[in-house]
């Protein structure tokens, strides 16, 4: 009987060791199962670091590349060896905030402008400057009158303006259907100003300015005596040659009023007769499909010195024309043509037309009055007779063979929106 007991007990035994030692093999499995994940898991960790690591260094090297390059074609370039092209600003990176610091300079000290899409998907510096001009001829591809007009986009050189101004290149070959070449011959990428970073870019602004202070020092002026204008001069006054402290807070829309300045003056020495402006987001805010763009310029009235293509449902004034055209997928749309001589409460000029009459007056009036936030100035001064008589007084229309304190420009207002 205790030999049965002693046996029973010992075969309970070795049960329960048994049972013990399948439990344990069991979490040695799991424990090492964990393990190897763990080993996995900081294996992949480190391979991804290795890999941002590696285009870290890449993309470092790339941009040390182009840094040294634009440092040596600027050298060149001071030493009058080569111009340095803008083009989006992508070799600079800085766009408007580099240049030469303080003073004034010519056109030929100026990066040169005209840089254009090269293609293949890509916006790069071209070799060439724009020498389009509005009578190449108009020509029809999908039953639509494709765009033969000069066209110039404001780039600040700024990540976010390089990446609109791509869009709007790409947007006008898909949507526009035009090829490399002929954004080669028509597109000029031209500067903007960034008034923040005076005086590094103050040269951008004397550019702007040189027709005006020539015209205005005929009268026996000086910028100084104009609004608006005297702001470049302003900032001479001060050592360090930045933006006075009491224009700071409208910095934008000096550096805006400057850049259109600089655009107009830009299209006056190519000798454009027409030209769109682009601000680095116009396409896509304007009023015209790439189908109706040209047919609009086409048809603007002889005494138009401007049309403007951004403001929607914004007639301007009454209705001067419309036409039938098509929308770029080829269905019928209706285009309306409205004089701009009503105030209205818009803002921005991401896109206009231009003309060479226009710059003319603009520039005359400018340096006979001065002008002012520069959107604002043109919508509700200079193309409509405003409440403020001193902007529409007689005497200030002299030489600009308008009777009566009319408006200064002759403006109009194309788009499809009813």
């Amino acid at each position: 009987c205790v030999r049965s007991r002693f046996l029973a007990r010992r075969a309970d035994h070795r049960r329960r060791s048994r049972k013990r030692e399948r439990t344990h093999s069991h979490h040695m499995d799991a424990f090492a199962q964990g393990a190897r994940r763990a080993r996995a898991a900081d294996a992949a960790i480190a391979s991804s670091a290795h890999d941002h690591r590696r285009d870290r260094f890449t993309i470092a090297l790339v941009l040390s590349t182009i840094a040294i390059a634009c440092a040596a074609m600027t050298m060149l370039s001071a030493a009058g060896k080569v111009d340095v092209p803008f083009a989006l600003g992508l070799a600079r990176g800085r766009g408007a905030r580099g240049g030469a610091r303080g003073g004034a300079a010519s056109a030929s000290a100026l990066p040169r402008l005209g840089q254009a899409y090269a293609g293949g998907g890509s916006a790069t510096s071209a070799s060439m400057a724009s020498t389009a001009t509005a009578d190449l001829g108009a020509y029809t591809v999908g039953g639509f009158r494709r765009i033969t007009t000069p066209m110039v986009f404001v780039s600040l050189g700024t990540k976010a303006d390089n990446e609109r101004v791509q869009q709007s290149l790409g947007k006008l070959i898909t949507r526009g259907h035009m090829t490399s070449d002929e954004l080669k011959r028509l597109v000029t990428v031209s500067h903007g100003v960034d008034a923040t970073a005076w005086p590094a870019n103050t040269h951008l602004v004397e550019y702007a300015v040189k027709d005006i202070r020539a015209l205005s020092r005929e009268q026996g002026k000086t910028l100084m005596d104009l609004p608006w204008l005297q702001i470049i001069d302003l900032s001479k006054q001060h050592e360090n040659g930045m933006l006075p402290v009491e224009w700071r807070r409208l910095s934008h829309h000096v550096g805006c009023l400057y850049a259109h300045l600089f655009q107009w003056q830009l299209i006056k020495e190519k000798g454009f007769p027409k030209a769109i402006i682009f601000e680095a987001d116009g396409v896509g805010v304007s009023d015209l499909p790439f189908s109706a763009m040209q047919e609009a310029i086409d048809r603007m009235p002889a005494d138009a010195d401007v049309l403007f293509t951004s403001f929607g449902n914004n007639k301007g004034g009454p209705l001067h024309h419309s036409w039938n055209s098509k929308n770029e997928d080829g269905s019928p749309v209706k285009v309306n043509m409205y004089h701009w001589n009503e105030f209205n409460a818009v803002a921005g000029l991401q896109s206009y037309v231009v003309t060479q009459s226009f710059i003319r007056k603009v520039q005359e009036f400018i340096a006979h009055k001065g002008a002012d936030m520069v959107d604002a100035w043109l919508l509700g001064k200079m193309c409509v007779v405003g409440r403020d008589a001193d902007w529409n007084m007689r005497g200030m229309t002299e030489g600009f063979e308008i009777v009566g304190g009319g408006p200064i420009l002759n403006c109009y207002h194309a788009t499809t929106w009813t």
